[in-house]
């Protein structure tokens, strides 16, 4: 492809230079967000912060979302202990939402705040063939490690460690803008610098894991 891959972004394109995945979070449409165009690319899920008084109703939202070939994931779901919904509820619906990504062979963006061990407990009794990619990740070194040992992938937003960018695999590394507007070739310039290799090589790959993660690659 010849266009950056923006893999998470509320936010449509900043230049023709980039392919934005826009992420939608459920139940549609909350304030400041729109239902996706017909043949846009585009994620979406039930995120905890944000988690409806009624969602069975918003899974079967989600549920039909999911069945359109422009949804490339679902998501961002996951865990987060700042949010004012129990943790138990969150667990309950980040583990649906990682069944219907099952069910339609596509990733799960994950969120997650100050939770990593309840996620890595969850995560173990996931399907191996699930890719599941840890949404803005910012963390240390050691916690990119111990996440890359347990099958994760990371996309790293504009805020990141340095460290852990370079450390992270090219099989396993992805970019995204999340609610930044800049362009998200000057991330992939910035991430080229760091890791002694081109924006282009970059691109390449990034577009490479979203195919091997899709339902394509399982067919």
């Amino acid at each position: 492809m010849e266009t950056y891959l923006n893999l998470h972004a509320h936010r449509p394109a900043a230049s023709p230079s980039e392919t934005v995945v826009r992420n939608y979070i459920l139940p549609l449409p909350p304030s400041g967000h729109e239902e996706p165009e017909y043949g846009q690319t585009f994620s979406a899920g039930i995120h905890p912060w944000y988690i409806p008084a009624h969602p069975e109703e918003t899974l079967k939202e989600l549920e039909h979302l999911a069945a359109s070939p422009s949804c490339k994931s679902i998501g961002e779901a996951g865990l987060d202990k700042y949010a004012s919904t129990p943790l138990p509820l969150q667990r309950e619906l980040f583990i649906r939402q990682a069944e219907l990504a099952v069910s339609r062979q596509l990733p799960v963006i994950i969120h997650c705040v100050k939770a990593w061990d309840e996620l890595l407990a969850i995560k173990k009794d996931f399907p191996e063939t699930l890719p599941c990619i840890i949404h803005g990740f910012r963390g240390k070194p050691q916690l990119a490690e111990s996440l890359l040992s347990k099958g994760f992938y990371l996309s790293f937003g504009f805020r990141f460690h340095p460290q852990s960018l370079t450390l992270c695999p090219s099989d396993r590394l992805f970019f995204e803008s999340d609610e930044d507007l800049r362009p998200i070739d000057t991330l992939y310039h910035i991430a080229a610098e760091l890791r002694s290799c081109t924006p282009e090589g970059l691109r390449a790959q990034c577009w490479e894991n979203l195919v091997r993660t899709g339902p394509s690659s399982k067919k």
